[in-house]
């Protein structure tokens, strides 16, 4: 597929307009599919409206499995809709195709309570891309987070703004974003909380992995986010051990645009319970996971709004209609631009990099 290809096929009637409109464009996509195709949804445990949509493309049996997820950040779901019913679209009008012994497994709303009310958390707070820690110990401490936390509870908003700024001249501003959205377990109403016991999401993974026998089949997994990076870029980011097998697939499949966090090359910090860890602990040596992250309006208005975000929802007042309407509108404005040329930015590198994922899962 030429980058002319790319460009005359892409269609802005992916993008959804909601969860719901994303919900219909998604199944109507799978319905046009011919072929073995195996779905399944989970309901939301508090609102069984809500869903995440899973399908099984292709054979049962398949040795290779290229996984793609969206919205394991509720609110990036819109970008990860648009990507997977493209994706979709392709295979049903035959421009891509699934290579010999290679199944797919789309993962739709992978959060869809956060997807459904714009938020980034779930409807416990949790933030899904935290969760992935051991439960049975004690939680990993960030104690930066905990030097913050008097600042985050400041009312006064360019005052809570200019500290914050203090912050991270003091800290260093790689210090200052691990400690700000590296996790934390201590702060259930803060931002980038991981929770206390495994939640919906996470369960909905351990699942499918169960379902579907994953650790014993080669795999490529991509799990696509927004909101973090240069505008309107595609980066792919690699949380795999240093110098494990996991770093080595994915700078074969991706190239040198692969970044490491661990290593300071990418636009994201280390962080703690990601879900990429669930999945690095079932691969094998010819495996791999990697983040596709879409840049949007900077790091700064990113923590900007997140803790507003966090803040607003703390207080508690579900009677607050009209200010958490405007948040979320906030949200949407941060994790899904409305502007053309980012969305086909959007199309077309999630295009290149599931290519690039079905080219190396199958090598």
């Amino acid at each position: 597929m030429s980058f002319q290809a790319d460009l005359k096929q892409f269609s802005p009637q992916v993008f959804p307009a909601s969860y719901q409109g994303g919900r219909g464009l998604w199944a109507a996509a799978l319905a046009a599919l011919a072929g073995p195709v195996a779905g399944r949804d989970f309901a939301h445990p508090e609102d069984p409206e809500l869903v995440c949509q899973t399908a099984w493309i292709g054979d049962p049996a398949a040795s290779r499995v290229v996984v793609v997820i969206a919205g394991t950040h509720g609110v990036e779901g819109f970008v990860g809709t648009a990507i997977e019913v493209d994706f979709l679209g392709l295979l049903t009008t035959g421009d891509l195709r699934l290579p010999e012994d290679t199944a797919a497994l789309l993962v739709n709303a992978l959060n869809p309570w956060g997807y459904a009310h714009c938020r980034r958390c779930d409807h416990e707070g949790i933030d899904t891309n935290r969760n992935f820690i051991d439960f049975s110990r004690p939680p990993p401490a960030n104690t930066g987070y905990l030097r913050l936390m008097p600042i985050f509870a400041i009312e006064d908003h360019q005052r809570r703004l200019q500290l914050l700024a203090e912050q991270a001249s003091a800290m260093g501003q790689r210090d200052y974003e691990i400690a700000f959205s590296g996790g934390q377990f201590s702060d259930p109403g803060g931002p980038f909380y991981g929770g206390a016991a495994p939640g919906f999401s996470r369960r909905v993974i351990e699942a499918l992995m169960a379902d579907h026998q994953l650790g014993s089949r080669r795999l490529a997994v991509v799990d696509i986010h927004s909101g973090l990076g240069p505008f309107g870029y595609g980066e792919v980011i690699c949380d795999h051990p240093a110098a494990s097998a996991g770093i080595e697939v994915a700078f074969s499949w991706y190239g040198d645009a692969c970044t490491l966090p661990a290593s300071g090359t990418s636009s994201s910090v280390p962080k703690l319970g990601l879900l990429d860890y669930a999945w690095h602990r079932i691969m094998d040596s010819n495996s791999c996971f990697v983040t596709l992250e879409f840049g949007t309006l900077g790091t700064g208005p990113l923590f900007e709004v997140l803790l507003d975000e966090a803040r607003l929802w703390a207080r508690g007042d579900e009677d607050n209609i009209r200010e958490r309407q405007q948040m979320a509108e906030r949200m949407r404005a941060h994790f899904y631009p409305q502007d053309p040329w980012w969305r086909e930015a959007v199309i077309f590198r999630g295009r290149q990099v599931l290519r690039q994922a079905l080219a190396g899962v199958a090598a």
